[in-house]
């Protein structure tokens, strides 16, 4: 089906062709009743009540690595989709090792998402991984096949009798049209990986008959890489493209995790190397996180010593005794003396490198460092995973672990896994509060702030000088459009602790909500007296000075380093409300796009915030806008 441009598709008008395939056709569109440009797909296949189902099930995919699908239709008989318009290149090699590992573990966290949902790719390709100024984007994404409980269906957009898929980045298992799974598209990402850093594919065969051929071989594909590529990275293109389903990686996430780990230089923090602190970090109780965003209550790891006695003993203690000990002055160690604490943790991993609970605890500490707005460098985010995930193995019911990892998927903007591990953690250890409180941050960031409430309340209750959880109904108060309710809650805080630093900032956002700008600066200077490097104190300086009108001292503030660290869903959608209020509408829109696709999706909020009155009149914000309450939509519908 040829479209030409002016046809109308319902809501939707076609400005031209973008492209064609295998399965139809791809137009550049406007949607009428947004104002937005979108991408149109002719399916090569009838409409029917099934590729409604499916395509609809990929739609409540939200990653920022994935194209986000917004409608399905049909015309004259034909289905078609209606896509994010996503404007980039697509992924072509050669390049920088280092670069092409870390675009390769992007792609793997979009697969990860996706197969989470029962969604199989099966045509992975460089074609269908765009490059965009924001990072890739996987699109022409799972309608192939999506899987059940208990059945395995296959879109409409297959046809019958056919082979899906590109030859030369197909499984074996998929060549010789047998059953495909999460792992056939984990051998397209070795392809895909192997061609990034040589600049061709890893076959033999120029033809597609001579490709299938190597692929139907039973012999394994024993790829040349040009030098330079480190060994690590051919172990794990060799893993990928494993002929045997069984011997390749199992799970998208641990590519991703063994891709950064190969990519990052991480500073050293060996018992003879401890991590350096700031002076400003040694003085504060670093228990609750900055901004209340994730504060982590019980599980902080050397919190306030009530908090945490009841749970000195590891649930499975190490067989060494002096591990054991190690561990127990480990979490008793003052909260002012972090590299203490992480020297004691290291030992005993020493002398026990399996023990579960003293690598969970471990991994948390690297989380911290971002979680504080002590460092800017995301790649200890990766760090902690690969830690935490070799606790998983080492004991899988650790809560520890499930509700670390909670965190890290928040940060990582891989919020559709988070809420999974807190409920994991909740029911592994319902005496614990990191589980409930990750779990309604969950629900704060998508949203659902009555479900976030309803946690929270219970844990004030429960003990009403749970300063984490009451900072957080006050924050939520605030989001819903009580600025007053949400300065008397972190005015409690503050009663019961003036050097509280994020009871502090969280009531200058407060202030600035209302619009008492004076006021946020008196919470705002006391706070930086505690903690002037501070990045995400920095931020809302910046914003500060911003709301002033001291645009020039808010554009110093607002430098590279701290941008650099705006990029992080806690504070992304600070960014955005800077040049919101500086009056640069391009970036604020971007930058809002960006806190979305890390995981924000406070539509209400955004339609509220004073802050972003400037770009509410745009149409991207609107298109943001539509976006997240489409997919929220989605959510609250119940299972087919």
């Amino acid at each position: 089906m040829m479209l030409t441009a002016g046809t109308r598709l319902g809501p939707y008008e076609i400005v031209g062709p973008l492209g064609a395939g295998g399965m139809g056709e791809v137009y550049r569109a406007r949607d009428t009743r947004l104002g937005r440009a979108v991408a149109i797909k002719t399916v090569n296949a009838p409409f029917t009540e099934r590729f409604e189902r499916e395509a609809r099930a990929i739609s409540a995919l939200n990653h920022p690595h994935v194209c986000t699908l917004y409608d399905v239709g049909s015309f004259e008989g034909t289905g078609y989709l209606v896509m994010e318009l996503v404007e980039g290149e697509p992924l072509r090699g050669p390049m920088p090792w280092k670069e092409a590992v870390r675009h390769v573990a992007d792609v793997c966290d979009a697969l990860h998402a996706a197969h989470h949902k029962g969604i199989v790719h099966r045509d992975l390709k460089p074609g269908n991984v765009l490059l965009t100024p924001l990072g890739v984007k996987v699109i022409d994404f799972g309608l192939a096949k999506q899987e059940h409980a208990g059945e395995t269906t296959v879109a409409a957009a297959t046809t019958a009798g056919t082979v899906p898929g590109t030859v030369a980045y197909m499984a074996p298992e998929q060549a010789s049209g047998g059953p495909t799974d999460p792992r056939s598209d984990l051998w397209a990402v070795g392809v895909v990986l192997f061609e990034l850093l040589s600049g061709r594919l890893p076959y033999h065969g120029r033809s597609a008959s001579a490709i299938l051929a190597e692929l139907v071989d039973p012999s394994a594909l024993a790829p040349e890489f040009p030098a330079g590529v480190p060994a690590e990275a051919v172990r794990i293109v060799q893993k990928l493209l494993a002929k045997d389903p069984a011997e390749r990686y199992q799970h998208a996430d641990d590519v991703a995790v063994d891709l950064r780990a190969l990519g990052r230089e991480v500073p050293q923090t060996t018992a003879t190397a401890p991590l350096a602190l700031t002076p400003a970090l040694r003085k504060r109780r670093w228990l609750w996180p900055a901004l209340g965003i994730v504060v982590l209550a019980a599980g902080a790891v050397f919190g306030v010593l009530q908090w945490r006695a009841p749970h000195v003993h590891a649930p499975v203690p190490s067989k060494i005794p002096e591990a054991n000990e190690y561990v127990a002055k480990a979490i008793l160690v003052s909260p002012e003396d972090l590299p203490r604490a992480r020297q004691l943790l290291e030992k005993a991993l020493a002398l026990d490198p399996a023990f579960a609970y003293a690598r969970a605890w471990y991994g948390f500490t690297h989380v911290l460092l971002i979680d504080y707005g002590q460092s800017n460098d995301t790649s200890w985010l990766y760090k902690a995973e690969a830690e935490l995930r070799r606790a998983l193995q080492d004991d899988p019911e650790s809560a520890r672990a499930h509700a670390s990892l909670a965190c890290v998927y928040l940060y990582q903007g891989r919020k559709e896994l988070m809420s999974q591990e807190a409920r994991k953690a909740m029911e592994l250890d319902p005496s614990e509060r990191d589980g409930p409180m990750l779990l309604a941050m969950y629900h704060q960031w998508s949203g659902e702030y009555e479900q976030s409430q309803a946690l929270l309340k219970a844990l004030v209750t429960a003990d009403p000088l749970f300063v984490p959880a009451r900072a957080n109904v006050g924050e939520n108060l605030r989001l819903m459009g009580d600025a007053a309710g949400s300065i008397r809650e972190q005015q409690k805080i503050i009663d019961q602790d003036p050097k509280s630093w994020y009871a502090l900032t969280m009531m200058a956002m407060a202030c600035m909500t209302q619009g008492n700008v004076a006021k946020a600066r008196e919470m705002l200077t006391t706070a930086r007296t505690l903690e002037p490097e501070n990045y995400q104190g920095r931020v809302l300086w910046a914003l500060q000075l911003a709301i002033e009108g001291r645009r020039a001292e808010a554009l110093e503030a607002m430098n590279a380093e701290v941008l650099k660290y705006g990029e992080l869903i806690n504070v992304a959608s600070n960014v955005a409300e800077f040049y919101a209020v500086l009056g640069d509408r391009a970036k604020a829109v971007e930058w809002l796009d960006r806190a979305v696709r890390a995981g924000d999706e406070r539509a209400d909020w955004f339609e509220r915030n004073p802050l972003l009155a400037n770009i509410r009149q745009e149409p991207l914000f609107r298109q943001i806008v539509d976006g997240i309450r489409y997919r929220q939509e989605q959510r609250r519908k119940p299972a087919r």
